[in-house]
């Protein structure tokens, strides 16, 4: 049976959260939450909501899941862009829409012009960080009818349409500023000030990420660029054993010469040279967050030794990965 929680485009809104009730009004009874901890039946933990400006408002939350249930939210009109920082993978349903998965590190951006019931099911008791931003169509006002910018007027296309879901490029960058927001060390003003230059490096980051986007498309066509964008999925989730080139050519429907170039195109890079950068950045989350060993890292993203993985993380990020093992491992 599923539980619903009816949660404005903010998504979940600390000042206000949450409603619990039955999927047929079982009759559970209203829980208000206070501002950042939060205990309620669903889940425990802290919530991060913040309008940062009028329209523009920064979410996140580091909670741990207490059910296997399914959970629903209904959300007003909105853009909605943020990443999974921790976590399994999550697959939601949108009404009238068919499904949308999160996977970790990987931004996506959705947004819609009418409100919309989300619904998370398949869960199992876990923990589960995240953030990112939401903006509200009013946002946009200020812009007046014309922008000059690619970003920002494909950006307002998400406001626009009936539901749109875009999973983005991977972006240290957004994944960065995601982390800072909800680990930051201020209090007050200087809090807010912070939050305030994350949220809007975090929404020019994505708008920046749209407008690549459409340079790209103007370069190689969209059924080209949609070709790299299925590759570039395909190597994402077979990093540490990635199909061979000529199988994944025939997957693709592209042939050899043309995927290389467009992939460089799009991506700066060569297949093989992104498949290498993809397995040192999860490295470095295996090694910073999760406190593995050198060798345990090395090995989890398909280095065949530890001396290997050592050179190569020493190439891209400019020292061993030694340095960022945090030094509090127990």
């Amino acid at each position: 049976m599923g539980m619903i929680s009816r949660v404005s485009a903010e998504g979940f809104k600390v000042s206000e959260l949450i409603r619990i009730a039955a999927e047929e009004c079982l009759g559970i009874q209203i829980v208000t939450i206070p501002s950042g901890n939060v205990e309620t039946p669903l889940f425990s933990g802290r919530l991060l909501h913040h309008e940062v400006q009028p329209g523009l408002m920064l979410t996140g939350g580091d909670i741990t899941y207490l059910t296997d249930q399914c959970v629903a939210s209904e959300s007003d009109p909105a853009v909605m862009g943020g990443v999974l920082l921790d976590g399994e993978q999550e697959t939601m349903e949108v009404s009238g829409h068919g499904t949308m998965t999160r996977s970790p590190e990987r931004p996506v951006l959705f947004g819609f012009r009418e409100p919309r019931r989300f619904q998370l099911s398949g869960m199992t008791p876990h923990r589960r960080r995240s953030a990112g931003f939401v903006i509200r169509p009013s946002f946009f006002d200020r812009f007046g009818d014309r922008m000059d910018s690619d970003g920002l007027a494909a950006l307002r296309e998400f406001a626009d349409a009936d539901f749109r879901f875009e999973q983005l490029p991977r972006s240290p960058t957004f994944v960065d500023l995601a982390r800072r927001s909800l680990d930051h060390p201020y209090d007050h003003q200087l809090a807010a000030l912070f939050l305030e230059s994350t949220t809007l490096a975090l929404v020019i980051e994505v708008a920046s990420l749209l407008a690549q986007e459409r340079r790209m498309i103007a370069a190689i066509g969209k059924r080209h660029y949609d070709r790299v964008m299925e590759t570039r999925d395909i190597l994402d989730a077979n990093l540490v054993k990635p199909p061979k080139i000529m199988d994944l050519t025939k997957r693709v429907g592209v042939n050899l010469t043309t995927l290389q170039a467009n992939f460089k195109t799009v991506f700066g890079t060569t297949i093989f040279g992104y498949v290498r950068t993809q397995r040192l950045q999860v490295a470095r989350v295996l090694l910073r967050e999760y406190h593995l060993t050198v060798a345990e890292a090395g090995y989890r993203v398909g280095f065949v030794s530890p001396s290997a993985f050592t050179a190569a993380y020493r190439r891209y990020f400019g020292h061993p990965p030694g340095q960022d093992i945090p030094r509090d491992r127990d």
